[in-house]
């Protein structure tokens, strides 16, 4: 599932890209990844914002796009290959010719068209926890203590903390020397301090480096990211780890596959 770092980067290559741009035609091919009114022509993007792993494409009329990629979301712009291949299931046409393919196997993401995109977006954000960089470690401090769950599976809640997902939460665990099966409410001041900024150090590189393309998840522009050739624990089960030498081990914390060093990870 495409996380902070991958939500980001799309948001802004088409912030980059499509910004200003006027819509002239919406073609559905599965109904199911999209709901709302697709009558968009004349509307002209005005903004293009991101609130944890959802983006809003708002328009200079008010209305506008709420979009989730979900598990294998795609959102791509002007690569012809995509007009073509069968699970492209929303295509948004721009008056100059190019288009925006949303692209998704397994059809669990969408597109909803907003009348009100502000108050849409307003909506989600009650919903959930600040980003890590607008998060502090006393207000992080103070939601793991309410918890009875595992570290781990407070931190993926995005009601708690928004963006972080399953590669950034076992890298940040790591980066952190806390074992993700801990009790949240059982960390000391000292150690949230730790694991926020470890947090934030993990999702800067995956910014940096485009994103993780372990699955299905390429940017706006069609290109993987890299960040998968410098993960931390995730998925690299057997394999040393890269601060004790000791075989990292995977196991499951709340139902998701989770990656660990016994040794340094306490």
């Amino acid at each position: 599932m495409p996380e902070l770092p991958e939500v980001e980067t799309i948001r802004k290559q088409l912030g980059e890209t499509i910004m200003g741009a006027e819509l002239s035609h919406l073609e559905v091919r599965q109904s199911k990844c999209f709901e709302g009114d697709r009558k968009i022509r004349g509307e002209i993007i005005s903004e293009i914002t991101r609130v944890g792993k959802y983006l809003f494409i708002k328009f200079k009329s008010g209305r506008g796009l709420a979009i989730h990629l979900k598990m294998t979301g795609r959102l791509v712009v002007d690569v012809e290959a995509y007009d073509l291949l069968p699970h492209t299931r929303v295509v948004v046409e721009l008056v100059d010719g190019r288009k925006l393919f949303y692209w998704d196997t397994r059809m669990f993401g969408y597109i909803k068209f907003e009348e009100d995109i502000e108050a849409a977006e307003q909506k989600v954000k009650v919903k959930m926890g600040p980003d890590p960089w607008e998060m502090t470690e006393i207000e992080l401090l103070r939601r793991l203590q309410k918890t009875g769950r595992s570290v781990k599976e407070a931190i993926l809640d995005q009601s708690l903390l928004a963006g972080v997902g399953n590669i950034y939460a076992n890298d940040g665990l790591w980066k952190a020397r806390i074992d993700p099966r801990r009790k949240a409410k059982t960390l000391k001041l000292s150690e949230v301090k730790k694991l926020l900024n470890s947090l934030r150090t993990v999702l800067e590189r995956g910014l940096a480096t485009g994103g993780a393309s372990d699955n299905s998840y390429v940017d706006a522009k069609g290109k993987k990211g890299s960040y998968q050739n410098e993960f931390l624990v995730y998925g690299r089960t057997g394999e040393p780890c890269r601060r004790c030498g000791q075989n990292l081990i995977r196991i499951v914390v709340g139902g998701r596959g989770t990656w660990v060093c016994e040794k340094c990870q306490r």
